[in-house]
This record gives structure tokens, sequence and C-alpha cells, in this order.
């Protein structure tokens, strides 16, 4: 499967792109970790994953699975898109559970100067963790 991945303060973040419908470019500030606007839902990573200090120039637009409203991840700066097979990607283990609720795997990539650990993330934990607000 294809990931999108960026850099968050000091590790990766996968973002899987069969859930992107398409990336774009926003400017303006995150106020909170999700934000609803009319029918666009706002969730900022780094707010969510408590890093308040990194910039998110990057929405990254999932795929409708709700007609009603359109969800937009707020992201840092997409590094590349690659790909990971299935098999690469390790479960996150219980005690870490809490602290990676967002996340639903890790794996190592070889770059130049060393490895690199992506987490995985969780798109459903995500949105469904942030929609809070009824339809």
């Amino acid at each position: 499967m294809k990931y999108f991945l960026c850099a968050l303060n000091t590790i990766y973040l996968g973002i899987p792109s069969e859930c992107t419908e398409r990336v774009i470019s926003v400017a303006g500030g995150e106020p909170s970790v999700c934000t609803i606007e009319g029918n666009n839902v706002y969730i900022s990573l780094p707010l969510l994953l408590k890093c308040a200090d990194q910039a998110a120039p990057h929405g990254i637009v999932l795929k409708s699975k709700n007609e009603e409203r359109t969800i937009t991840l707020l992201a840092p700066p997409l590094d590349i898109d690659i790909e990971i097979p299935e098999e690469d990607i390790y479960s996150i283990p219980k005690a870490f559970s809490e602290i990676l609720r967002y996340c639903k795997g890790a794996c190592f990539i070889e770059k130049a100067g060393g490895e690199r650990l992506i987490f995985i993330l969780d798109i459903d934990k995500i949105t469904g963790d942030c929609l809070c607000v009824p339809n």
C-alpha cells in the first residue's frame, strides 16, 4: 500500500493514500484539534498528537464516507509518498496503545543516513474520535 510520509517533530507518520482524495495547501491557524466549519471538518494532526508547536501547511482531504461532511487532516509538510508492503508493518505493543492510540502499526524503512521509524495512522480511529458533533 502507498503512504504519504510527514515528519512530526522526531517521528514520521504514514498516512494511507487509499484514504486520500487530494492534498491541498492550507493557510491560517489551528485553533483546536477538531474545527467544524459548515460541512467541513478540519482535524489538526500536530494538535491531536500533542505537537502544538509544529506547523500544518498541508490539508489531506479524505475520501468521503459521509456525504454530508468533508474531512481534512491538517498535516506537517509532506516528505514523500512511499510503498510499504503490509507484511513490513508491525502491530503496536499493548504497552504503547494509549500513547499511540491513533496508530495502527509501525515499520522501519531504509533511507540515506539510516533507518526511519514510521507510525502508520489509523484514519478510522482519528475521524471516529474527533467527530464528536452529531450529524
